[in-house]
């Protein structure tokens, strides 16, 4: 071995590393069973996307870190509902095509977060004959909540979905839905995924695009633009309450009211049966910043207590509903921005949402319904 080679295999050491950022590299490292000139081998082949990674953010929210494993994890999902889509998207139109077609119409959003059953809105809701009042209210169902809706007589005259699972189905297999289906507007994103659209049996469908921000994957917002042109990009919040309130703002409805729209649990609710619980616990045992000790470690960092000062119902949040949250009050305020009489009054009588500054009313169903009742 002559003295240059000796030079280059020349034994190298890494300067110190705080101990949370080394363990949580060190564990990837180690669960693909990497050497370390292995994992630098990667770096020097894949420099295109660590150039990426150095030049982001040092920081990262909740929020971002979030959306970013949603989007590295459900991509090829989402592209490949929207290449099965594709005829489907060219032959029905872009929800720009009603914009505005609401304005000043008082409209009503319903989730289905525990609140709902729990105060009983939709009997408060039943026997109402919205179809013969729909200049005084519009309703827009999220898909999780339609078949409850047509149980109880409401056929709301908007419904949607933002989850590309296949599971979602399963919220519109019923015979009561089909029987309705020509009564409502679907309005939904374009990678919703295709079996929704083969289910569903009515004839108005409404499509938009969700947008990706820069700073979370750059360039694929511009992408997805150029690939779907003639769809509006619509905020959705991450969740189907937030979008269809974003939908009913986007067709100008004011007041926009809410009920079974929770982000959150009812206080006594198990921990080990909320949605994430199982994700969260993956973690436990595994070093750095996201790991946790034990059980009861994870639980006090992903879950939060909240007592609602105005309804007085006390419940839960997790990191998830935290991130749901925040986005819903960014889209407020964003709204109110644009028109300071825009109004979302949070009329779910329990969960989390609230605003210190009253950017969100709240006020019970009843409440929001007096003065607008149908006749």
């Amino acid at each position: 071995m002559d003295k240059e080679e000796s030079k280059n295999k020349r034994k190298r050491y890494l300067p110190w590393i705080e101990q949370e950022y080394w363990e949580a590299f060190n564990a990837v490292r180690k669960k693909h069973n990497l050497g370390w000139n292995d994992v630098f081998k990667r770096f020097s082949l894949y420099q295109n996307g660590i150039e990426y990674i150095f030049s982001a953010p040092g920081e990262m929210s909740k929020q971002l870190r979030l959306d970013l494993n949603t989007i590295m994890g459900l991509m090829s999902k989402w592209l490949t509902n929207i290449k099965d889509n594709w005829y489907l998207i060219d032959k029905n139109s872009d929800i720009s095509e009603i914009h505005d077609a609401y304005k000043g119409k008082k409209a009503l959003v319903i989730g289905a977060g525990p609140s709902l059953k729990e105060r009983k809105h939709l009997q408060v809701l039943r026997g109402l004959n919205h179809r013969a009042d729909v200049e005084d209210m519009v309703i827009f169902s999220t898909l999780h909540s339609l078949k409850e809706c047509l149980e109880e007589g409401i056929v709301p005259q908007f419904t949607g979905v933002v989850d590309a699972s296949e599971l979602m189905v399963n919220f519109i297999d019923s015979p009561l839905v089909d029987e309705h289906a020509d009564e409502m507007t679907l309005v939904c994103c374009a990678s919703t995924h295709p079996e929704v659209f083969k289910k569903w049996k009515g004839k108005k469908i409404f499509f938009f695009r969700s947008g990706i921000p820069q700073n979370i994957l750059p360039n694929t917002d511009t992408f997805l633009s150029i690939l779907l042109p003639k769809l509006t990009e619509i905020e959705t919040g991450g969740n189907s309450s937030s979008s269809m309130y974003s939908i009913a703002s986007f067709l100008g409805c004011n007041p926009i009211g809410m009920i079974g729209t929770d982000f959150g649990y009812l206080k006594g609710f198990p921990y080990d049966q909320t949605m994430y619980y199982h994700a969260y616990a993956q973690s436990i045992g595994v070093g750095g910043k996201d790991g946790y000790k034990d059980v009861q470690d994870m639980i006090s960092k992903c879950y939060e207590d909240f007592h609602h000062p105005d309804f007085k119902t006390d419940a839960y949040f997790d990191f998830v509903y935290s991130v749901f949250r925040n986005s819903l009050f960014e889209m407020v305020k964003s709204n109110k921005k644009q028109n300071p009489e825009h109004r979302l009054i949070n009329a779910t009588e329990g969960g989390t949402i609230y605003t210190e500054d009253g950017s969100i009313e709240c006020m019970t169903l009843q409440e929001f319904l007096d003065g607008f009742r149908y006749t």
